[in-house]
């Protein structure tokens, strides 16, 4: 009696592991860009982050930057996107700043809440996304030499 109970419970977690998992892999529908743009020197590099969702209501999202070059460092850890009105859709604005030239690639974890209609009303849930992209910082271009005197 006790061994059959607790391969019952065994089946049972089994089978509750099995349709969470289907159930997760159903339920992404949070879509995320991350773009850079390369500077010539040491400065500041402004990278634009956006998140979508073409299935459900975007209510909340925010980032993580849980990955970033030595030579170029996140002005802050984590961002709130704004949500865009009468869209599914929100963005950021994400500055780092370039100490060195280098190339590398920069990682946010974008985390969002989306909402579903259902027959017992709205549920919503927490999706996350990981996006990554290339960020690049030139070497700095040395200023001209002034030109000699005219004779």
């Amino acid at each position: 009696m006790r061994r059959s109970a607790r391969q019952l419970g065994l089946v049972l977690a089994l089978a509750f592991v099995s349709q969470a998992e289907g159930a997760r892999a159903e339920q992404t529908t949070l879509g995320a860009e991350l773009s850079c743009a390369k500077i010539a020197g040491p400065g500041r590099i402004v990278c634009e982050l956006r998140a979508t969702t073409t299935s459900a209501r975007l209510v909340w999202a925010d980032a993580l930057v849980v990955n970033a070059p030595a030579f170029a460092r996140p002005l802050r850890s984590r961002v709130a996107l704004q949500l865009e009105a009468g869209t599914s859709a929100a963005s950021s604005k994400l500055a780092l700043v370039g100490s060195a030239p280098g190339k590398g690639e920069l990682t946010v974890l974008v985390r969002a809440v989306l909402c579903h209609g259902a027959p017992s009303g709205e549920v919503c849930r927490p999706e996350t996304r990981r996006v990554t992209t290339e960020v690049e910082v030139g070497a700095p271009v040395p200023a001209p030499e002034p030109a000699p005197p005219a004779p």
